[in-house]
């Protein structure tokens, strides 16, 4: 049985798994939920989950592995290829080594990373089958296999089969949950399952979950948000509002921090700072000003999209 252990690394939560080296995983602000890499010896800081909480597409926490520290030179191929976004490369490189490496539960879930970013989730759950087979008790795994299974939810509820949306989503709950008992400070597990509270219209476990991610990861302002967004739709409008506004001291230039206080400014008759957090909102990123916009690309609970709705009809002239 193999042990994979993991380090720092986006946006949204998958983790590489190229390593059999412990260290602490810790995402970067960029994304809220994604994919994770591990590499074979050490796993470096890098990226994903939380400068922005925009997350229209699952996202993959990667992470800048120090190439150096990989021996095989298949591997050190298949790493620089999935760093620099060369997909195809990255999976015929992982391919060949597994050719020779049956037994590699890292290079099995990185192959998984990789096909989520091309988006073909059935083969990625496929890759992190293998990986948990082969190393069942690694959280990492079931952290990305999550992420997997919570789009193929998406997908099965957009052509309408909520049955298949609903399975697909508890499914990724438990992942989320073996990770999250495997390794309770593993806040990534928090988020996700978090994400996947909202999916299944679980506001109040939602609001713990970010609560506990926040609580794991303090430097990452995508998380306090998401936990802020939460607050909002379960009524403590005072307390969403405060930490909200921490989050934009901290984090000046992060746009849907201000778009989101704008709107909970709005739903408290406070136009004048509405309009003021709209304006940051909209210097940084002009499409803040598109309702659609913000609908495909956020995990904003329904209580802020619909602040945010009104805001913007106001705005257009529209009635409230």
């Amino acid at each position: 049985m193999q042990t994979l252990h993991h380090c720092a690394c986006r946006a949204s939560i998958v983790r590489c798994d190229l390593s059999n080296a412990r260290t602490t995983h810790q995402r970067t602000e960029a994304a809220a939920a994604g994919w994770r890499h591990l590499p074979p010896l050490r796993l470096l800081a890098a990226a994903t989950a939380a400068a922005s909480v925009l997350t229209a597409s699952p996202q993959v926490h990667a992470y800048n592995v120090r190439v150096e520290d990989v021996e095989s030179s298949t591997l050190q191929a298949g790493l620089r290829a999935a760093n620099e976004g060369r997909l195809e490369d990255a999976e015929r490189f992982f391919q060949i080594y597994l050719l020779q490496n049956p037994d590699s539960a890292s290079v099995y879930s990185n192959l998984g990373n990789v096909h989520g970013q091309q988006q073909d989730y059935q083969q990625a759950v496929q890759d992190y089958d293998n990986a948990v087979r082969l190393a069942p008790t690694a959280p990492v795994p079931y952290l990305n296999r999550a992420v997997a299974k919570e789009a193929l939810g998406v997908a099965a509820a957009a052509a309408g089969d909520s049955a298949g949306a609903l399975a697909m989503w508890q499914s990724a709950a438990a992942d989320c949950d073996r990770a999250i008992e495997l390794d309770g400070k593993e806040f990534a597990a928090w988020f996700d399952r978090g994400n996947i509270d909202m999916r299944l219209g679980d506001y109040g476990a939602a609001l713990t979950d970010f609560c506990t991610a926040a609580d794991l990861a303090p430097g990452l302002a995508g998380y306090r948000l998401r936990h802020a967004t939460l607050l909002f739709q379960q009524g403590d409008v005072a307390a969403a509002r405060r930490m909200m506004q921490g989050v934009t001291r901290k984090s000046g230039n992060y746009s849907e921090a201000h778009a989101a206080l704008a709107a909970v400014h709005w739903s408290q008759g406070d136009r004048e700072r509405a309009e003021e957090e709209m304006l940051r909102a909209e210097s940084q990123d002009e499409r803040w000003g598109d309702m659609q916009w913000i609908r495909g690309s956020t995990r904003w609970p329904p209580r802020l999209e619909a602040a945010m709705e009104r805001l913007l009809n106001i705005q257009d002239g529209q009635a409230p």
